[in-house]
Parts: C-alpha cells; sequence; structure tokens
C-alpha cells in the first residue's frame, strides 16, 4: 500500500524546502525573530528606567514670573514641595513679559513663566530668553516640573491665600505591602521577588491575549499556504497526464500521502526554525536587559511563568501535538478537494470547502474565545476539531484548560486527523484512472461510502 511512499515523501519535501524563496523567507523571518525582541526589549526597559528616573534637571536658577491677575503670588512656594532640583529657584515676580526679558537678558540660566486667565482657566507660557544657556531640552524638564505639579501651581497663581501652602506641600511617604510583608514589615520594595511577581500579574493577561493572537494568525496562514500548496502539489500529475506512468510503480495512497507530508514537513520545519528563533530572542533579551541593569515588566513574567502555570512540559508537549495534527486536519481537507479534481483550475474551485471551513474556524475563534474578557474558549470549542486546531494550542500553553481535558480535545483532534487523511488517500485512489465528468467533493463522498 505504502510502497515507494519514502521516495514520493523525499522527492515533495526537497523541492519544497530547495527553493530559493522558501530559504529567503525561513532566513530573513528567522533573522527578525531573534534580532526584534532583543532590540524592543532593550529599548524599552531603558524608557522604563528613564521614566522611573523622575523629572530631571533643567539648570534653572530662577524664574521671572508674570502674572497680572495675581502679581503677588509667592512661587518661591513651590520649593517646600521638596521635588529634587526644584528646591532651590528662586521665583521674581514682574509687571509685564518684555521687562522680564529685558532683565533676564543679563542673566544666563533664566526662564520667564507667564500666567494668563481666560474663560475661568489659568494658562502658562514658558519662555527662553534670548542668550541664555537654558535650550528646549531643558526648559521642557522645568515644564515637567510644572506639569507634575499642577495643583500647586495653579493654587498659587489663581492668587489665593495658602498661609499654610508650605505645610500642602510636604511630601507623603507611601509603600505597598502584601499581607504576609505587612505583618513582618517589608514592603514589596524591599522584597525583590514579591516585586517581581506584581509586576508578572500585571502582565500576564496582556500576554494571554498575544499569545492566543499570534497562535490564531501563525496557524491560519500556515494552513492557508500551505493548503493550498497540497491540492496543487496532489493535482500535479493528473493535469500533466503522468498520472499513468506512475501508478505503475507507486500505489495511489503512497502517493498522495507522500506529497501531503513532503508540503507539510517543509511548511512545519519553517515553523519550528521560527518558533525556536522567538525564544532564543527573548532569551537572549532577557539576559541583555539583566545585564544593563535595566528593568521591564516582561523580564519578571518570564522569570515566573512556571510559578504562574504557563508553558507547563506536558502542556507544550500536547500543545506542539495539536499543531501538527491540526494543520494535518486541515491539509487533509486540502487534500480531498485536489485528489477529486483534473487539473488546477478544479482543485481551485473545489478547495472552497477548506477553505470555508478554515474562514468559519477563525472567526468563531477570533470574536467568541478573544471576544469574552477573561480570553477562555467555551469547552465545546475545544472539542470541535477544526476550532480546536487554532484555540486549544494557546490554551495549553496558557494553563487554561485542564491537562485533563486538553488530553481528550487532543484525541478528538488526533483521530479526526487520521480519519480525514485515510479518507483523502482512499479518494484519490478511487478517483486516481476516474476520467468522467468533474466531480465536486459531495458526490465523491457519496461514491466512497456507496456500497455498490
Amino acid at each position: 500500500m505504502f510502497k515507494n511512499f519514502d521516495k514520493v515523501f523525499g522527492f515533495t519535501f526537497k523541492n519544497q524546502t530547495n527553493t530559493k524563496s522558501y530559504k529567503s523567507m525561513t532566513i530573513i523571518v528567522s533573522i527578525l525573530l531573534i534580532a526584534l525582541p532583543i532590540v524592543i526589549m532593550y529599548f524599552a526597559s531603558r524608557s522604563s528606567d528613564e521614566e522611573e528616573k523622575g523629572i530631571q534637571d533643567s539648570g534653572v536658577s530662577a524664574v521671572y514670573v508674570v502674572n497680572k491677575d495675581a502679581p503677588d503670588a509667592d512661587f518661591n512656594l513651590l520649593n517646600y514641595l521638596g521635588v529634587e532640583y526644584y528646591d532651590d529657584i528662586k521665583y521674581i515676580n514682574y509687571d509685564s513679559v518684555d521687562e522680564a526679558l529685558r532683565v533676564a537678558k543679563n542673566s544666563p540660566d533664566v526662564l520667564v513663566l507667564e500666567f494668563t486667565r481666560e474663560d475661568g482657566s489659568i494658562f502658562s507660557n514658558l519662555i527662553v530668553p534670548e542668550g541664555t544657556v537654558i535650550d528646549k531640552e531643558h526648559a521642557g524638564f522645568f515644564n515637567d516640573f510644572l506639569d507634575e505639579n499642577e495643583n500647586y501651581v495653579t493654587i498659587i497663581a489663581s492668587g489665593i491665600p495658602m498661609q499654610n501652602l508650605a505645610q500642602m506641600g510636604m511630601p507623603t511617604n507611601s509603600d505597598i505591602y502584601s499581607a504576609s510583608g505587612y505583618e513582618k514589615g517589608e514592603s514589596l520594595s524591599e522584597d525583590k521577588q514579591a516585586s517581581e511577581n506584581l509586576m508578572a500579574d500585571s502582565i500576564k493577561p496582556i500576554f494571554n491575549y498575544i499569545i492566543i493572537f499570534v497562535t490564531i494568525m501563525i496557524l491560519y496562514f500556515v494552513i492557508l499556504m500551505y493548503g493550498n500548496s497540497i491540492s496543487m502539489h496532489v493535482v500535479m500529475e493528473k493535469e500533466s497526464k503522468l498520472m499513468d506512468t506512475m501508478l505503475v510503480s507507486v500505489h495511489p495512497e503512497a502517493l498522495v500521502f507522500g506529497k501531503m507530508l513532503g508540503v507539510l514537513a517543509g511548511g512545519l520545519l519553517q515553523l519550528a526554525c521560527w518558533a525556536v528563533c522567538l525564544v532564543i530572542g527573548l532569551v537572549v533579551g532577557t539576559k541583555v536587559v539583566e545585564s544593563t541593569g535595566g528593568s521591564l515588566g516582561l523580564v519578571s513574567f518570564f522569570k515566573n511563568m512556571s510559578d504562574m502555570g504557563l508553558f507547563s512540559a506536558v502542556n507544550v508537549i500536547l500543545a506542539i501535538i495539536v499543531v501538527l495534527f491540526g494543520v494535518l486536519l486541515y491539509s487533509s481537507l486540502s487534500c480531498l478537494a485536489g485528489a477529486i479534481s483534473n487539473n488546477r483550475e478544479e482543485a481551485a474551485s473545489n478547495n472552497g470547502i477548506f477553505i470555508l471551513v478554515l474562514v468559519i474556524s477563525f472567526y468563531l475563534v477570533f470574536f467568541v474565545a478573544m471576544g469574552s474578557g477573561n480570553v477562555q474558549a467555551p469547552t465545546w470549542m475545544l472539542f470541535v476539531p477544526p476550532v480546536a486546531a487554532m484555540i486549544l494550542p494557546s490554551m495549553l500553553l496558557l494553563g487554561t484548560v485542564s491537562t485533563f481535558t486538553g488530553a481528550l480535545a487532543v484525541l478528538v483532534l488526533v483521530a479526526t486527523s487520521v480519519a480525514l487523511t485515510i479518507i483523502a488517500g482512499k479518494l484519490y485512489k478511487m478517483m486516481s484512472l476516474y476520467k468522467g465528468n468533474s466531480v465536486k467533493i459531495g458526490k465523491a463522498l457519496k461514491m466512497l461510502f456507496s456500497k455498490t
């Protein structure tokens, strides 16, 4: 039955992987999947570190204030806020912007701050005098200080008497404790592991969405691309009239299985290569962030994945099996279309059933599973093979289904995939020497299961 299957498989696999486009795409995407996570994680950690540093030094020693609605307002009270770099600045009131700018010409590190009132709102304009050493960037730092303390600035600019404003500006120290940490008097900022767990928990909901979305999109495009390729390969000998010659040395079922699995092996090899490169990129990116002393919630998340029940060894193995047999299931549908076709035009037409099932499954997963607030697929979706092929891998990786339920769903998927593959092989055998009118899938299945 499977005589010379290995030769058909080897020939198809070689043709699939030996093309320039296949090699180029594999190499380019692999490089991107290694490099992008490293670059993104590095710059994200740098950006996070910059935000944690707070407001930077503007280099300003004095600010000339023009506030016609409250000319006696004392902005020196801002020094009592205790903000680093901004607790020793002289604020001097002037009657007009022109006067302030004229005086500022003799001072290299001075800014002019104007307040105006319009429609019940207070607006501020920060002016950099000519000849000052304060550039746009450092003026922006001072503006950040004003934005950070907008409430205090507005109160002072409004002219409301605030005798105790200094007390309002007293810093309030706050901290976060876990229940056990509070009893010990140890805050999360002091307990590094607890702090990392908190950061990891905050990343998990976002990560769940990303994993599901990426899994759906990858499987959808891989199945679409290689499914069409399978149907074209299967019909190739019929179209070129080589079928009669080839069937002398190759059994029809061996021919169709060899072609289908040859194309699939090429696609899965490419997919596995990309997955390995992505993991390498994430691991190296994590090491780079840690070696540079940076901090990133994603790094904490990766370090705590096992504690959150993600990517357990058993579930990873089950997820790989689902991917393999899920792709096989859709490939069998595409193979059915090629088996009953005599040329590529008929194959493209008959392939509609494969496309229809793929699209319906895609939208069910996209809108039902991802549309729910907890990105949890209904149980019935796990036992409908075409839908399970897309959603089950991510559910297993995320640990949102039990291992027992996942294993049952995998068994249903594997059984369905094997059954469809056998049916595809029998149909190809039955139709290999068929010379009548073109046959649609419905009629072919009736012929296959008829007793006559």
